[in-house]
């Protein structure tokens, strides 16, 4: 309610100068009213002052300036016609005080059903950003869940450059330990060691990344390159179940406006899916994820496998919250993943092919320079 308080005199008149100009147009009408002898319902104009203090948005000033164009309606009668009331002079007056109660009415009728709509828009925007907040925790809910399904994979990723530095270390002490030590073969050893390092340390960060709980982060980002992060990521469980990876990245690669872990965290769950899929079927599991231009203002991404592929009835409904085919699922990670990209702008759906398996892709815009304007 108080945000809708204070937007709202940027949205009002001058408060000054409404008031000023329906005093001098009160005035104005009761000289005509009182002081002249036109046999006119001259009091009539008295709805503008009525509608000009209205238009200021505040209940109580608008009550006062019905009473006041009433007072000086009845006022402007007395003077103007204290020596004889004919039929016609009343008529006149009552005239005025009709048009002056019925505009009152009318505007306060709108003043309130103003104030109704402002509490209502302020609500909707209070449900709004508790949905954003909500669907921001259960996104990171799914991601931290999502590292706990790639957690062989983690360590593996990890546990490789380890066991890399450890045998590179013993080499350079062997090289060391020679009667005549070997410098460069021990200098070579120890670059391999602090590659590996790196390795490591990369892995360490994305993970960090991914668990961390942060609110979006639009960035201007390489699609090719978060494909491949991604990629990294979940390649222990790809080769765990014999899955066979092709990728084709578009040339140049495209970029988009977008937070670098939400869309890893998109992948990583279209991907997992797709792995999940093949696990029953037989045949070859193959697995291709794919970068290309959608057209001018759209890059697309696809993740296509050679699983049991879906349904007619399950393509529609498979990115609505809770929908699942699988016996332990909640239903959550492909919406989530619908709802991360459309807060980026973009569409996610999914196909059949005619060979088989699924097709699972979205587009986002392509970043034109715009990105920091965010």
């Amino acid at each position: 309610m108080k945000n809708c308080r204070r937007a709202s005199p940027t949205v009002r008149p001058d408060v000054s100068v409404v008031s000023t100009l329906a005093v001098v147009i009160a005035l104005a009408v009761f000289v005509i009213d009182a002081l002249t002898s036109l046999e006119i319902a001259a009091g009539v104009f008295y709805v503008v002052v009525v509608l000009l203090v209205a238009s200021a948005g505040y209940r109580p000033a608008t009550i006062g300036a019905a009473w006041g164009c009433v007072a000086l309606t009845l006022l402007g009668f007395v003077m103007s016609h204290y020596d004889a009331y004919s039929g016609g002079a009343i008529a006149r007056c009552l005239v005025s005080l009709l048009a002056i109660a019925t505009t009152s009415m009318l505007a306060l009728r709108n003043l309130a059903a103003t104030a109704m709509l402002h509490e209502q828009v302020e609500l909707l925007n209070l449900a709004q950003e508790a949905l954003a907040r909500s669907t921001a925790e259960l996104a990171h809910v799914t991601r931290i869940t999502t590292l706990g399904e790639l957690a062989a994979s983690v360590a593996h990723e990890v546990t490789q450059p380890i066991a890399a530095i450890v045998t590179c270390g013993g080499a350079a002490l062997r090289w060391l330990n020679r009667p005549a030590p070997e410098i460069d073969e021990a200098a070579q050893s120890v670059t391999q060691m602090i590659r590996d390092a790196k390795r490591a340390d990369e892995v360490i960060q994305r993970i960090r990344a991914m668990a961390r709980k942060h609110d979006r982060l639009p960035a201007t980002s390489n699609l090719n390159g978060i494909c491949s992060e991604s990629i990294e990521l979940v390649r222990f469980e790809l080769e765990r179940h014999d899955i066979e990876l092709e990728t084709d990245f578009a040339v140049p690669a495209p970029t988009a406006c977008c937070d670098r872990v939400q869309l890893q965290q998109v992948l990583i769950n279209l991907i997992m899916n797709s792995a999940q899929a093949m696990l029953a079927a037989n045949g070859p599991r193959r697995l291709r994820i794919v970068t290309r231009w959608f057209d001018d203002a759209h890059a697309q991404v696809i993740v296509q496998d050679s699983g049991t592929g879906i349904s007619e009835d399950d393509r529609g409904r498979m990115f609505n919250a809770f929908f699942t085919t699988k016996a332990e699922g909640m239903g959550m990670g492909l919406s989530i993943c619908r709802s991360i990209v459309e807060a980026h702008g973009g569409r996610i759906w999914a196909e059949s092919p005619d060979d088989g398996g699924a097709m699972l892709q979205f587009i986002l815009p392509v970043d034109k320079g715009r990105c920091h304007e965010q």
